[in-house]
């Protein structure tokens, strides 16, 4: 007996969709788009398209064509509307499926969006600027075209076919291969006078959208304005600088058009030579005088001048030097009686004259030389000199003195004091050991200097020598009984033991006197400054070498001001060899000098170095410019590494100021100061270009602030794209070949508005970069994929492809192997496996072979394509 089984097997649907749909699928506005799909499952599916969540039937615009085997939903001129994501689900009894297709519709642009602002206006040119449309049409922005037309006129006519920018200044004549990719334009070659009206289309890769016109009409005339002079704060006082120094005068000067600017002082113009540097990089002005001179003190002035008006700014300058001598003195040579009478809060009362008239001449010369000058003592590291008042005083008691000193080998005399020497000696200290130097000085009157004294050249070292006395000053008178020794104009070297020795034929007796020789102390040693602050300071010393024979009683110390030399006592009665200075004022140079006195008199004095009245501690130097690191369109990281001089104090912040580049005033960025060295900048605008700059602070204050940084814009980071995935070839005939590739996984911060192809002929060898050609030389590729035709069948080839943005061209992605143009005969594109239904069919032909299946017969059929 044989038996016949039929099976039913139910089997899942599947859906098979070409590549292009799943990639998504770009047309143009207008066109009918066709998006097929093949169905398979067992028993027949069932299809259902869906668009943002509502279900598409055929209707309208919308027509969807089912069969067994397959499913179609065309839509008919489509428009950006359509752009989206559309779900196409097939199911049976045995499941369901759903796959995604993507449409995008490419459309014009819309209007820019408005309004259209007027930034500029001259006669010759204006700036105008605008926004992006809205809708961009489903492709970025390559460029704007500006149009303009005089309001008498109804024609229009192309400022600019070629701009990407939202501003533009618009000429008379312009290039139209320029893209103005920014929303702003500058307009040139315009008519005085004439009246305007403008319009902005917006262009993507599908064509020119609707324009968006300027509501008002604008004139061509110039906005003036009257120069403005503002000198710096540091300017506008008093300027005191002294001789050798650089006067530094600088402001800012506006005005439109720019104004022509003059210095003068005195009524002369100043113009560049070497001592004077001008400075005019507007707004910005300065004026330099390098190694200013008494001369150059006075009144200076700025002057700016334009079509609109003049300014002007003035900045007094005094430069500090010696005084001069008195200039126009005239001699009358006239005799003149006086009188003189006392006066109170009642009124005058009588006078009394001199009895003989007095005769009017100027009775000062200048003084005659310095006599007797020479060296009185010397040792390791000084020599002390003396001399007497010159015989001629040229009339005036009032005499100082200058002491200069040289090296043997050098040419430069060094003065070895500040200021004017009162008395007839001086100790020269702070000498090189065994260095030979000559020494001069000269006598000084108000009427003015005598001629240089100068000693002999003289080894400074100290003298060794046994004592001699000098037998013109000693006397010795002697008697029966009695001898007397006599020493005339004794010195401190007098001083010693002294031995006298009796002797007759009885024999002899030896006596001893001790003298000791009073004199005056000498220099103090070691004198320094410490511990100075801004209103006080320590001053030490050591006593004298020599107390000149006696107790030193007290020290007097003196100070003076450098910029004065005027010496005042500070106190007479200092007993210890220290003291403590106060009410000093804060910036001032100070000198201070001390002499030792003991109950002979008062010693030589002994000076310090100039030092200045301020706290030991100082605000933080200048740091570095800081760097912009990271940048985005809202925010950006400042950093900036620290001062090299902190002022001797720790930092204990910084204060981080910005600005944008054209402005002038800088701005805290925070409101307390920034303790670490980075800071992230916020809320900044995009598209505008900033500058920062940083100063540091410790407990004394804040130092001055760095220079600027360079300037940054505030936008998203752009570059090129990577390069684009899975490149294949998909498709090739005998003389063509389909490439086919995915997007690239980074697109560089900005849409990829194409892609480029290039090819070459393989050649073993050959360099990676030469001998490379763009397939799509007309057009660039919007698609990912592209056939390369007119090959040759026995050539083989390389490709590559290049992803593109608005900054440029990517890296390629190179094929992995060259091919050659081959025509591919068949495929199996697609493997019906389709069970409608299974016959098994058993022969069994006894009860026991009921179970066991002879042969299972299976339909199956294939497709190629």
């Amino acid at each position: 007996m044989q038996f016949l089984f039929f099976f039913l097997i139910s089997v899942p649907p599947s859906v098979e969709l070409d590549v292009k749909l799943i990639e998504g699928l770009v047309v143009k506005a207008g066109t009918t788009v066709r998006l097929p799909a093949i169905m398979r499952g067992v028993p027949v599916p069932t299809a259902k398209w869906v668009t943002d969540g509502t279900e598409i039937k055929t209707e309208g615009r919308h027509k969807i064509e089912t069969d067994n085997y397959s499913t179609v939903l065309t839509i008919k001129d489509c428009v950006r509307k359509d752009t989206g994501e559309y779900l196409l689900t097939v199911s049976n009894a045995a499941g369901h499926k759903t796959v995604a297709l993507h449409l995008t519709v490419l459309d014009v642009p819309g209007p820019p969006t408005g309004p259209i602002n007027i930034l500029e206006v001259t006669p010759e040119h204006m700036v105008i600027s605008w926004r992006p449309p809205k809708d961009d049409g489903g492709s970025p922005i390559i460029n704007y075209i500006v149009e303009k037309r005089q309001s008498k006129k109804e024609t229009w006519g192309v400022v600019s076919s070629g701009t990407s920018h939202t501003k533009i200044k618009i000429p008379r004549l312009i290039n139209k291969d320029d893209l103005i990719r920014q929303c702003a334009f500058r307009v040139p070659g315009l008519i005085e006078g004439n009246e305007y009206k403008f319009r902005i289309k917006a262009v993507n890769i599908v064509g020119e959208g609707e324009p968006r016109e300027l509501a008002e009409t604008v004139l061509a005339k110039d906005i003036l304005s009257p120069p403005e002079v503002s000198l710096d704060v540091t300017c506008r006082d008093l300027i005191t600088v002294r001789v050798g120094q650089t006067i530094h005068i600088t402001g800012k000067v506006k005005g439109r058009p720019d104004p022509e600017i003059t210095w003068s002082k005195d009524g002369k113009v100043l113009v560049q030579e070497k001592r004077i540097e001008i400075i005019h990089d507007l707004p910005n002005v300065g004026l330099q005088v390098k190694e200013a001179k008494r001369s150059d003190h006075g009144k200076y002035i700025i002057a700016a001048k334009n079509s609109c008006g003049h300014a002007q700014g003035f900045a007094i300058v005094n430069v500090l030097d010696r005084p001069g001598p008195c200039q126009n003195l005239k001699i009358k040579n006239r005799e003149y009686f006086f009188r003189v009478c006392a006066e109170n809060k009642i009124g005058p009362g009588p006078c009394i004259e001199t009895k003989t008239p007095i005769l009017a001449i100027n009775p000062i010369d200048k003084p005659g030389e310095p006599e007797n000058l020479h060296i009185a003592e010397k040792g390791k590291t000084f020599v002390f000199l003396k001399w007497r008042r010159p015989d001629y005083d040229g009339g005036s008691p009032n005499l100082s003195y200058h002491v200069e000193r040289k090296l043997k080998d050098s040419d430069e005399w060094e003065r070895v004091h500040k200021g004017s020497i009162k008395e007839t000696h001086y100790m020269v200290d702070k000498c090189v050991e065994n260095k030979i130097y000559q020494f001069r000085v000269q006598t000084k009157n108000e009427a003015g200097e005598s001629d240089w004294v100068k000693t002999a050249e003289v080894v400074v070292k100290e003298d060794l020598q046994k004592p001699v006395l000098d037998l013109k000053l000693i006397s010795i008178e002697t008697t029966s009984d009695t001898s007397k020794f006599v020493l005339t104009k004794s010195r401190r070297s007098d001083g010693g033991k002294y031995v006298i020795t009796a002797t007759n034929t009885a024999g002899s007796f030896v006596a001893y006197a001790t003298v000791i020789v009073l004199d005056k102390p000498g220099p103090v040693r070691n004198l320094k400054v410490t511990d100075i602050s801004s209103d006080r300071c320590t001053v030490t010393w050591e006593p004298p070498e020599d107390d000149g024979g006696c107790e030193i009683q007290n020290y007097i110390l003196e100070k003076c001001e450098s910029k004065r030399m005027v010496w005042s006592t500070y106190s007479s009665s200092v007993l210890t060899n220290y003291a403590n200075v106060t009410r000093l004022i804060e910036g001032n140079e100070y000198i201070f000098r001390v002499r030792a006195e003991n109950k002979m008199g008062t010693g030589p004095p002994t000076e310090t170095h100039p030092i200045i009245a301020k706290t030991k501690f100082d605000r933080p130097g200048r740091p570095d410019p800081p760097e912009v690191t990271r940048v985005s369109k809202e925010e950006m990281t400042v950093v900036w590494n620290p001062p090299e001089y902190d002022g001797g104090k720790s930092i204990t912040g910084y204060i981080l100021e910005r600005k944008e580049k054209r402005s002038l005033r800088w701005v805290p960025v925070t409101k307390t100061a920034i303790p670490e060295r980075r800071k992230k900048v916020t809320n900044l605008i995009p598209g505008h270009e900033y500058q920062f700059r940083v100063s540091a602070e410790n407990e004394v204050g804040l130092g001055e602030p760095s220079l600027p940084s360079r300037p940054v814009v505030a936008k998203d980071p752009i570059e090129p794209p990577g390069p684009p995935t899975n490149l294949r070839v998909v498709d090739s005939t005998k003389s063509s070949i389909t490439l086919g590739w995915g997007k690239p996984v980074y697109d560089g911060g900005a849409p990829i508005i194409g892609y480029v192809v290039e090819i070459r002929p393989k050649v073993e060898g050959a360099d990676p970069e030469a001998g490379w050609k763009r397939c799509n030389v007309a057009a660039q590729v919007i698609h990912t994929e592209f056939t390369a035709t007119s090959l040759d069948e026995k050539q083989l080839y390389e490709f590559r492809v290049s992803a593109q943005n608005q900054v440029g061209l990517g890296r390629p992605a190179e094929l992995k192997e060259a091919v050659s143009p081959k025509e591919i005969l068949g495929k199996f594109s697609h493997f019906h496996c389709e069970f409608l239904h299974a016959i098994f069919i058993c022969s069994v032909f006894n009860l026991f072979h009921v179970l066991n299946l002879n042969f299972i017969s299976v339909n199956l059929s294939f497709r190629t394509s």
